[in-house]
């Protein structure tokens, strides 16, 4: 591979570390408004239940609704800081080239589990459009609009690092081939 090839794919993997590096810095904001809306909710709803004796039928449908996106914008916030599952119990007790092609497969199926997540949570929240909750009388919608969202911002961070995982693949052949 020539110079000029890895040079330009670092360039790309750098540009895409920084927008990730500003996504994750969004990402934990809204899980910090998210978190403590699901705290506010619930708090509300019990000392609406216990001293006022009434509670608003939506808080709960309110809670339940932040925490679907909550979950997914946690996984991707896990992504980002590659804190999601991983199995590295082989990666000492392989060649690097072939753990390099057993992470890209992993990544790659991945890749194609997400890109069927996004497609299929796109068609569930078009379907659920007309739809509207019973406590909130929101459409149904923006629930299910987390699944495609959160899945659409995972895939920059795999794509990452497959990128990064190819760049130091190739560097790591170059250098062998000057030692040689």
């Amino acid at each position: 591979m020539s110079s000029n090839f890895l040079q330009v794919l670092k360039a790309i993997h750098h540009s895409l570390s920084l927008g990730l590096k500003y996504l994750d810095g969004t990402i934990r904001y809204l899980l910090a408004i998210g978190m403590g809306l699901i705290m506010f909710a619930v708090v509300f709803h019990v000392c609406g239940r216990y001293f006022i004796g009434k509670t608003y039928m939506g808080t709960m449908e309110l809670v339940r609704y932040i925490m679907i996106w909550v979950a997914m914008l946690g996984a991707a916030a896990a992504f980002g800081a590659k804190e999601h599952v991983a199995i590295t119990f082989f990666q000492s007790r392989m060649p690097e080239t072939a753990w390099f092609w057993l992470n890209f497969a992993g990544n790659a199926i991945l890749c194609l589990f997400l890109f069927a997540m996004i497609y299929g949570g796109f068609v569930i929240s078009l379907r659920n459009l007309n739809q509207t909750s019973l406590g909130m009388q929101i459409s149904m919608f923006y629930p299910y609009l987390a699944i495609p969202i959160g899945g659409c911002i995972m895939v920059p961070y795999i794509l990452s690092d497959i990128l990064h995982n190819f760049i130091q693949l190739i560097s790591r052949g170059r250098r062998k081939e000057m030692n040689t």
